[in-house]
């Protein structure tokens, strides 16, 4: 007999195993084993909520093996993760096994160390019932949401759409940021900047004027007025100390934020890399809103600064930690977890006896990083500011100039650089530092300065940025939609919907001219024309017509239901439930009653004003997704996008013509010129070149961008040019041995092999030449027998199916 754990994930096995050692067997369930049914019945509408679970068919491997090993067991330990889920997660084991939910021992630990598995074992809780409920509930609240509104989808904007809960207030995000970049108007305003030279002569800095310029009128006005003055006089000079705290140690919002900016990770990349690093011991658990250490590993992290930089860079630690009510504080913390953290905090970086790729080993780091500096003390310095006014200037607008140093680093000490500089370097470094600061102390309220330049540049104003993936997991977090566990799936959700797509945006190219003074006296300045490139983003989500056609739907029908605030009260409310606070089932009642009656309305309507109305909205929404030219040309928004394509007089699909789109445009701001323009530049010269009589054009397929030159294609790649497209053609065809008939010869990587030119849309099957063999020699008839034997012997060899990974599967109201 043994005492049993039950785990959610495999990978925790054999090292909770080794921690146990005999007497113990550590098993998994491979994320959930039961969900709710997969129709709207299943949440209970006209039974009070009261649910229909299912155990997962695809579990059952997961399912048998926990039966099996129950049946020799002395006590069984549910040590699913400890989370609402987990907690969901447990209660399902113990429904499976007939185990009393209020008795059965419930071990939980946030990092898989030994001390940790083994405080868990011999201290177990028991289920948290509340925290079941809420999970719970929002399984009820996620189905009762999509399986009734993504039906109305079906019938009024198009099939096999789905709205959800927190997915459409995430859709709505872009989709409004969207239109608010599409009517942003640009404002433009002047600004000053100069090099100004103290009276000794020897020390010259830069400044600012302060206050911007209305318009160039303005701005040259203000340069005549002192072009033939030089000085000025400084009315203020002062130096105050600043400060900089640490930042928080990472939580799963956070870490998918830090990941995506610096190492342009994604977040469920992201996500998989923190869940394997805490299944593996390295790190605690991924998924919390609670950005403070446990007092044991501040201890740990604080006797690790001591060792690298010293007792001076300790922040001294406070009774109870303060959680900061700032702008950037989530709301409605959960706070069930400490702060993602490593486990040890000795290991700097990951060990290199495992196979790690370089993001894993940033984000490791990062988040040692981000764990020892929140222990450390605040950055500090000074700051000197002078302002001064030019003598010539009627209207006496202050200039602005600006030092400050570093007197201790603080926190700053750790990751501030990956260059290490020596020992002189550095040196040189601060006393460049401590002279300038010098001369700046040396500036004081009454001394002469005089401009050695001044320049005028126009400024124009921005709309707010496309959101990328980890800036909507912050605006998400920021209005309470959804929580730690759903991020990643939710914004991914989006993308595999084709609800938005994650693309770059070209730069725009905007002129503008400066005026500079350079010598007292001079006028008029010189003028010198500026090209720069505005308004490029990369991998920024940009929602689909077909995403906006869904949401303007559901927010015309439902605009309450898909409110922001109403999605973050229910969050809200859901945290209550999980605190014991609120009956579950009231918020569920509360959610159906605020829609239903509109729901019924819609879902019956088929005659009258309203059908009508709705039917006409239905066509025209349709219609939205076609633009119709001349000559049989139209934009069309398919499945992957939109395309440009041409139809057939005579109506035969299989003759329809593809031209793909041009690169930029929206859907909604295609004409027919735009068209007729990227078709010409789809049949005019090539900017390529050619290569063997035919012009080679450059076209984006559904794998990214290719190059074609008559029947020959080859994959383009960022820094391609010309040349090198030429290279991969001339490679491409030096590849080819011999065609005969519908064969073709080529060599390749592992020696020479033929294939049968497939249909259209199928693949290819490559068989390889009897070693010595000359294609060349072959005739139609030895050609046909080579490949037929070939592909008998494929056939014969069999294969190995390969395991696909299992996740959480936390999908579909698992419980």
């Amino acid at each position: 007999m043994v005492n049993l754990v039950v785990v959610e994930s495999p990978a925790k096995c054999s090292k909770i195993q080794g921690f146990l050692g005999q007497g113990w067997k550590v098993v998994a369930t491979y994320g959930h084993i039961r969900a709710l049914q997969e129709d709207l019945d299943a949440v209970g509408l006209d039974r009070d909520f009261e649910p229909k679970y299912m155990f997962l068919k695809e579990k059952a491997k997961s399912i048998s093996n926990l039966k099996d090993a129950a049946k020799d067991a002395t006590t069984i330990y549910l040590a699913s993760d400890d989370d609402r889920e987990g907690e969901a997660i447990a209660y399902a084991v113990a429904m499976l096994l007939n185990l009393n939910p209020a008795t059965t021992p419930r071990a939980v630990f946030h990092e898989i160390t030994s001390k940790a598995v083994k405080e868990a074992v011999n201290n177990p809780r028991r289920i948290d019932i509340n925290r079941v409920n809420a999970q719970q509930a929002r399984s009820i609240l996620d189905m009762m949401v999509g399986f009734t509104i993504s039906p109305l989808l079906w019938n009024y904007v198009g099939p096999a759409l789905s709205a959800g809960r927190c997915q459409t207030p995430a859709l709505r995000l872009l989709c409004e940021r969207e239109e608010q970049i599409k009517n942003f108007q640009a404002q433009t305003v002047w600004k000053l900047k100069g090099e100004w030279q103290a009276s000794s002569g020897t020390f010259t800095f830069p400044a600012i004027l302060k206050d911007e310029l209305e318009d160039k009128e303005s701005a040259m006005n203000f340069l005549e007025n002192i072009h033939s003055d030089q000085t000025g006089t400084v009315f203020t000079a002062v130096t105050k100390p600043w400060t900089e705290s640490a930042p928080k140690p990472l939580i799963t919002s956070t870490l998918q934020q830090e990941a995506s900016a610096l190492y342009f990770s994604p977040p469920k990349k992201t996500m998989l890399i923190a869940q394997r690093l805490y299944e593996q011991g390295h790190i605690t658990y991924m998924r919390t809103d609670h950005a403070v250490l446990s007092e044991e590993a501040k201890v740990a992290a604080e006797s690790m600064v001591t060792k690298l930089y010293g007792d001076a860079y300790v922040q001294k630690s406070e009774a109870k930690p303060k959680v900061s009510k700032g702008k950037e504080a989530p709301v409605q913390a959960q706070e069930a977890h400490e702060a993602i953290r490593p486990t040890h905090f000795d290991m700097v970086m990951l060990p290199c006896d495992e196979k790690w790729d370089n993001v894993e080993r940033n984000i490791y780091r990062l988040i040692w990083v981000r764990a020892l500096q929140s222990t450390m003390t605040p950055a500090k310095g000074d700051e000197r500011i002078a302002t001064f006014v030019a003598d010539g200037d009627p209207g006496e607008f202050p200039w602005e100039a600006k030092w400050r140093r570093t007197t201790f680093p603080g926190w700053r000490r750790v990751g501030l650089s990956t260059v290490q500089l020596d020992e002189t370097e550095v040196a040189a470094e601060a006393d460049a530092v401590q002279a300038t600061w010098i001369q700046a102390l040396s500036l004081r309220e009454g001394n002469k300065v005089s401009w050695k330049s001044l320049e005028a540049a126009p400024v124009t104003s921005k709309a707010s940025p496309r959101y990328n993936e980890a800036t909507l997991v912050r605006e998400l977090e920021k209005r309470g939609i959804g929580r730690p566990s759903t991020y990643a799936s939710l914004v991914g959700t989006l993308l595999e919907k084709k609800y938005a797509d994650k693309r770059d945006t070209p730069a725009q190219p905007m002129t503008a001219i400066t005026y500079l003074l350079s010598s007292l006296g001079q006028w008029p300045p010189n003028e010198t024309k500026v090209t720069k490139q505005i308004g490029a983003e990369k991998d920024k989500m940009i929602p689909t017509p077909l995403g906006t056609s869904l949401l303007n739907f559901c927010l015309k029908e439902f605009p309450n239901l898909f409110e922001y605030g109403f999605t973050a009260q229910m969050e809200t409310r859901l945290d209550k439930i999980a605190q014991g606070e609120e009956p579950w089932k009231q918020v569920c009642h509360d959610t159906w009653n605020s829609y239903k009656d509109h729901y019924a309305e819609l879902k019956t309507t088929k005659k009258g004003s309203k059908g009508a109305e709705l039917k006409a909205q239905r066509v025209a929404q349709a219609q939205a997704k076609v633009k119709e030219f001349s000559d049989g040309l139209k934009a069309v928004i398919g499945r992957k996008g939109p395309i440009l394509l041409r139809e057939d007089p005579s109506e035969d699909k299989s003759k329809t013509k593809f031209y793909g789109w041009p690169e930029g445009v929206e859907f909604t701001d295609m004409t027919e010129a735009k068209a007729q323009e990227f078709l010409e530049s789809l049949n005019g010269p090539s900017q390529w070149g050619s290569f063997q009589g035919s012009p080679i054009v450059v076209k984006k397929g559904p794998h990214g961008y290719y190059a074609q030159a008559g029947s020959i294609n080859v994959k383009v790649v960022d820094g391609d040019t010309a040349e090198t497209l030429q290279q991969k053609f001339e490679e491409k065809t030096k590849a080819c041995l011999h065609t005969l008939g519908e064969f073709e010869f080529r060599q390749g990587q592992f020696g020479p092999f033929m294939y049968k030119k497939p249909a259209k849309g199928k693949k290819p099957v490559f068989v390889s030449l009897p070693e010595g063999l000359d294609p060349k020699t072959l005739t139609a008839e030895a050609a046909e027998r080579i490949y037929t034997n070939g592909m008998q012997q494929k056939s014969t060899r069999g294969g190995r199916g390969g395991f696909r990974g299992r996740g959480r599967g936390r999908g579909r109201g698992a419980a």
